[in-house]
């Protein structure tokens, strides 16, 4: 085609096409004007600054408010002699939001010196939420705590003052299950004059507190329960070891190892992981100065409460199960210590103090365990002279135990129960007793002042938990050159501690049990009916399907003295016998 012809024919079809054109652009222009791209670096922001919290909603059953009891100290910086006081109260709180809280506090404190009313509003943020996201089901929480307060303060024959505080801290908040939660919150404050009840020259007070308290949540928490049931991570755990008082005065008169002395406890607790309690019975002697013969034996016995820690859950949520566990107790302990001195007007005295251990906890199998610990207890008692002089005294107790643990942990428990059928039982028991009394008594001596009994009996065991027994024994307290020869009737109730722990299991080869009761004995010598109580343990070993083998353990206490070599205790005139028994039972 000539070149004239060209040009005119290319105008042409360009002309035709470009509108075509035009209007694709305009479309994706406009497209693109309103379609938002993905963007990777809004995502890893979003992720990583602005964690998912949990839904709060004013629609969720509860609404989002919580009720906390709270109790702590607080103590002023400085040369005050005011001492810390205790401070308690109630609080409300409400969650607005996935990390933002708010709560008022209504407290009253008191010491020697001081009372003190208050209000306090604060703010809380939940931090672990917002830096690592809701983790549902999760059951620590850390948060920042940072508010105001208005304070009315009255010293002792003075005026009231007002003040005002700004304070901030920490709270460590453990989810016990999904509608109760236990704190600890440790704060700083500044307070305007007038917070100790007088007028400072600085015209402010700095000082701290320390608070823990209990929540109740309206609106519920989904919780991980590491127990399905009552029984789960419940133990019972026996141990023997050494213990002494390296107080100050025992120390200055003993060498390092002299007051040592054998101990023994049991306990019996349950975990909630990290957490979990335990109740513990223990008594043994020990050796201790004094100034009739130098060294002497002092016997004691009691019982604590204590909180404990799993250390291995506490860093690590996520384990289950350790073969090793690491662990720590805090509580406090009652009890009794019977000591030697002629210059004593009272030789049993009562104590009581806070101790602490750490524990060590190596499991053989699923629910076997041996355990080592090491224990410290700070026990205070007064001690009366014949003088009637009374001194304030405490014993500072260090021992080392080891024992075994059973706890219901992983296993199969569903597979192991069996079927349990009611069943009777016939026994008999044969052991040595001792009414109980602490003067001119020497280890040497015990051959020759322990009495004996043989006991008969019949009982019913009705639940894999429950059995009821009566028997009849006849027994001999010694007493000088010969004896008195009791006749007893006793009825018990008997709880399955292995059953309640680890449920009924057909094929178990051993058992513990706890018992109390009523018992009734007749004193022959002085023609004299006696009414008391008993408690005690039975370790059991079955030997096939009718027999069993079992060693037990008993306290009995009488009011009245039940033979004349036995000690007197309380103003009621109330004695205590000691027992143990051997014996075999027959089932049918």
């Amino acid at each position: 085609m000539k070149l004239k012809y060209m040009i005119p024919a290319l105008c042409i079809c360009t002309s035709i096409a470009l509108p075509d054109n035009v209007h694709a652009q305009e479309k994706k222009q406009k497209k693109d004007s309103t379609e938002r791209f993905f963007n990777a670096m809004d995502y890893r922001l979003q992720k990583r600054y602005i964690p998912q919290g949990r839904e709060v909603s004013n629609n969720q059953p509860g609404k989002n408010f919580s009720l906390s009891v709270v109790g702590g100290i607080n103590k002023l910086r400085g040369i005050s002699s005011l001492p810390a006081w205790f401070n308690g109260g109630i609080a409300l709180t409400k969650d607005v939001s996935s990390f933002n809280s708010y709560r008022v506090s209504l407290l009253g404190g008191f010491n020697d010196e001081l009372k003190q009313g208050g209000i306090e509003l604060d703010h809380l943020f939940n931090l672990s939420d917002y830096i690592g996201g809701y983790r549902n089901g999760s059951h620590i929480s850390l948060y920042t705590v940072l508010g105001i307060g208005g304070y009315i303060s009255k010293r002792e024959g003075m005026d009231a003052k007002i003040a005002g505080g700004l304070h901030g801290g920490l709270q460590a908040r453990y989810h016990l299950s999904e509608n109760w939660d236990w704190y600890v919150e440790p704060k700083l404050y500044i307070y305007t004059d007038g917070i100790d009840g007088v007028t400072c020259p600085k015209k402010y007070d700095v000082g701290y507190g320390l608070y823990t308290g209990l929540t109740y949540r309206f609106t519920g928490l989904p919780i991980k329960m590491k127990s399905e049931d009552m029984g789960d991570n419940m133990f019972i755990e026996a141990a023997i070891g050494t213990q002494g008082d390296f107080g100050k005065p025992v120390r200055n008169n003993l060498s390092v190892l002299q007051p040592l002395g054998p101990t023994a406890s049991l306990s019996i607790g349950k975990w909630f992981m990290p957490l979990g309690w335990r109740l513990t019975g223990f008594g043994g002697f020990h050796y201790t100065f004094n100034s009739d013969k130098f060294k002497s034996e002092e016997v004691y016995a009691g019982g604590r409460a204590e909180v404990l820690l799993n250390l291995n859950t506490l860093i690590t949520p996520s384990v289950d199960d350790p073969r090793l566990e690491v662990n720590l107790s805090a509580g406090y302990e009652l009890g009794a210590l019977a000591h030697r001195s002629n210059d004593y007007a009272k030789k049993i005295r009562p104590f009581h103090g806070p101790t602490g251990s750490m524990q060590l906890v190596y499991f053989l199998s699923d629910q076997i365990g041996i355990t080592g610990e090491a224990r410290y207890s700070k026990s205070f008692y007064t001690q009366p002279f014949k003088s009637a002089i009374t001194q304030d005294r405490h014993m500072q107790n260090l021992g080392i135990m080891f024992g075994v643990q059973y706890r219901r942990r992983k296993a199969d428990f569903d597979s192991k129960r069996g079927f349990f059928q009611p069943y009777n039982f016939a026994y008999a028991t044969v052991g040595t007793n001792f009414p109980m009394r602490t003067a001119g008594l020497k280890m040497k001596d015990f051959p020759d002042i322990l009495g004996q009994q043989i006991n008969l009996g019949i009982g019913r065991q009705y639940t894999p938990l429950s059995a009821i027994r009566g028997s009849v024994e006849v027994g001999r307290y010694a007493y000088q050159n010969g004896g008195v020869y009791p006749l007893s009737i006793t009825a018990d109730y008997m709880l399955n501690l292995t059953n309640m722990i680890g449920n009924y299991n057909e094929n178990r080869i051993f058992d513990l049990s706890a018992f109390a009761g009523i018992v009734y004995t007749h004193h022959d010598m002085e023609d004299k009916n006696y009414f008391g109580i008993q408690g005690g343990l039975q370790q059991s070993f079955k030997l096939n399907d009718r027999w069993n083998i079992f060693a037990e353990e008993y306290l009995r206490g009488y009011n009245g003295k039940i033979t004349p070599s036995a000690r007197t205790y309380t103003s009621g005139e109330y004695t205590f016998v000691l027992g143990a028994s051997i014996g075999t039972s027959y089932r049918f």
